[in-house]
């Protein structure tokens, strides 16, 4: 954004320290934008900037192919298919977005889909999936437990801090039967522990709301995890040094 705004590379750099998790207002942009592209109407191209503490990673855009919310099972990456056939029983998506993975969630065992757009919820139940609810994951109440969560792009990023990754993880303690599983797929972080970068979304000559997102090495991830309760175990990993992604499977451990 530096080249819209003078002086910004340097300011960039403490966003993270005043900005939050993705919260309703920052989602419904990005579902404007996936509207849009749906309907053949896209305004301008969609580019995510990224800020951060570390210089390195600091002041960086890229253009975001939205095509991603709208695969079919053969367009999935091999991870997502090892999740899916995984998953059983009552299953929770979180992030559920377009909806894209409700289908073979649901050949799977009977599936609900959360996500905190309601723009995006509603564009779901336009394509049939009603079993798609509008809520904040962290305040979520159901009238029962479940046997799965899915966080499938790298949806765990989204708790935004070390505060908020333990705050999920605990969420998801209350929201799971016993011996109920959390299936995650998430980028490594190879050179830190953690690192928390901020996005900026831009599109049709506007800026959305910059959301907080915490990134991990799935080493330290899966030692949080067993702080919070669960036992972690890694399940398969596909790509290559420096973009990598994980499948990591959590199992809540009983209480005696």
């Amino acid at each position: 954004m530096s080249k819209h705004f003078k002086g910004f590379s340097s300011l960039s750099r403490i966003l993270p320290a005043f900005t939050s998790r993705p919260k309703q207002r920052a989602m419904n942009f990005l579902a404007s934008a996936i509207k849009d592209y749906s309907s053949n109407d896209l305004k301008s191209k969609v580019i995510f900037h990224r800020n951060s503490y570390y210089k390195k990673y600091n002041n960086y855009e890229w253009d975001f192919y939205l095509g991603i919310y709208f695969r079919d099972k053969d367009n999935l990456i091999p991870l997502e298919k090892m999740l899916i056939d995984l998953a059983y029983g009552e299953i929770l998506d979180v992030g559920c977005s377009t909806g894209y993975y409700i289908p073979y969630l649901m050949e799977k065992g009977t599936t609900t889909g959360i996500d905190i757009s309601e723009v995006i919820i509603k564009f779901a139940q336009g394509r049939g999936y009603f079993n798609c609810v509008v809520g904040d994951i962290f305040k979520y109440k159901p009238n029962h437990k479940f046997d799965t969560i899915t966080l499938v792009g790298n949806d765990i990023a989204l708790s935004g801090t070390l505060h908020g990754l333990k705050k999920m993880l605990r969420k998801f303690k209350d929201l799971l039967e016993d011996n109920g599983q959390v299936l995650v797929i998430m980028r490594q972080v190879h050179t830190l522990r953690y690192w928390r970068v901020v996005y900026t979304l831009e599109y049709g000559g506007r800026f959305g709301i910059p959301i907080k997102c915490l990134f991990l090495n799935v080493n330290y991830f899966i030692k949080f995890c067993e702080k919070q309760g669960f036992t972690a175990s890694i399940i398969d990993k596909e790509g290559k040094v420096g973009d990598s992604f994980y499948l990591i499977k959590l199992e809540k451990k009983i209480e005696i």
